[in-house]
């Protein structure tokens, strides 16, 4: 017999007194007793095995092979390999090909998707709250499109001029609330039962995961302090007072060039809102597109009311969920922007006196 390798498409945890271990590429699992694990760890180290019984069913589980690992290059590490090629090719379609049988299966599944309990649809925080303004959208109506695709720039240079109240209401009114209004008119026109609802972006299964907790440095109206938007009825609640602007900073680690903005958003997901409809881990990766795209639509309206953003990805998770009060598992920060007034200069004053 040739060589024996270990598939390199596993991982391995401890759980319960057994070694829990993940075919990722093929999405199987199994668990196996201390002989099958010092087997592999056998394998692992010379090539051959000692049980041949065990061999072979470690051979039948393709937990093992002939055949040498191929080196794909990649520039990551192995926690992020696991998950882009573990999150590939998941869907059983269960046989289900033609019009008729996809909507059948689909039906199925939101059938007993419906007898079970969903999370909220919108988060309740303890706190004062805060009755925005109006939005006003005349301003919206007079820019076009393209020109604020053109005109939306990442800007690292802000000057701190505040912005007013209702401006931020209109940016949070058109990124984040509900334009659509609750109903889902063509869906309950039909008798339909919804679980979600609509905003300006599209998000995974309707559900809207992200939630908006704004900074407020320089807001025209509005005490210093961090905020949760409410879109259900399109207000804040005060979650903290103060000036969070070097704590932030801090928190952005030290991204010095966010100075001077008028107000912050930190994106969060829920992902108890998806993991209720999507089981398998690929749905994270949707989160990770719901939150850009609502991040974008904020970018360009702030863009066409004539103010500056800039937008990061770089944080420590750990403060900032201190700073919104939220768990950082069920519910955790994926997004930072920030809005006021500045120039376009894309580099920080630092790097131009280097």
């Amino acid at each position: 017999m040739a060589g024996l390798y270990i598939n390199q498409h596993l991982f391995f945890l401890l759980e319960e007194g057994q070694v829990l271990v993940w075919n990722y590429l093929k999405h199987e699992q199994f668990l196996l007793n201390s002989a099958y694990f010092t087997e592999l760890l056998h394998i692992s180290e010379t090539g051959t095995f000692n049980d041949s019984s065990i061999m072979e069913e470690l051979r039948n589980a393709e937990l093992i092979t002939e055949t040498p690992p191929e080196k794909t290059p990649w520039g990551w590490d192995i926690i992020s390999k696991i998950f882009h090629k573990g999150t590939q090719d998941i869907y059983a379609t269960n046989g289900a090909t033609s019009p008729e049988e996809v909507a059948q299966r689909y039906l199925d599944e939101s059938t007993k998707l419906a007898a079970t309990q969903p999370p909220p649809l919108f988060l309740e925080k303890p706190g004062k709250r805060i009755i925005l303004p109006t939005p006003d959208t005349r301003q919206l109506d007079k820019v076009s499109l393209i020109s604020a695709l053109k005109n939306r720039k990442t800007s690292r240079n802000f000057d701190g001029r505040p912005i007013t109240l209702e401006e931020l209401s209109t940016m949070l009114y058109t990124s984040f609330g509900l334009i659509h209004g609750l109903e889902w008119e063509e869906l309950t026109a039909l008798n339909y039962k919804t679980i979600g609802y609509r905003k300006a972006s599209p998000a995974s299964g309707a559900l809207h995961a992200e939630e908006a907790y704004i900074i407020a440095y320089q807001v025209t109206g509005l005490e210093q302090g961090i905020y949760h938007y409410r879109p259900q009825d399109h207000q804040l609640t005060l979650l903290s007072k103060g000036n969070y602007e070097a704590e932030i900073i801090q928190a952005n680690y030290h991204q010095h060039h966010s100075k001077g903005l008028a107000c912050g958003i930190y994106l969060t997901c829920r992902c108890d809102k998806l993991w209720w409809k999507y089981k398998h881990s690929r749905s994270l990766k949707a989160a990770l597109l719901d939150i850009g795209h609502a991040s974008q639509t904020f970018l360009l309206t702030a863009t066409a009311l004539q103010l500056k953003t800039w937008i990061t990805a770089a944080f420590q998770d750990s403060i900032v969920s201190q700073l919104l009060q939220v768990d950082g598992t069920i519910e955790s920060a994926f997004l930072f922007i920030g809005a006021g007034h500045g120039t376009n200069q894309p580099l920080p004053e630092a790097f131009l006196h280097l």
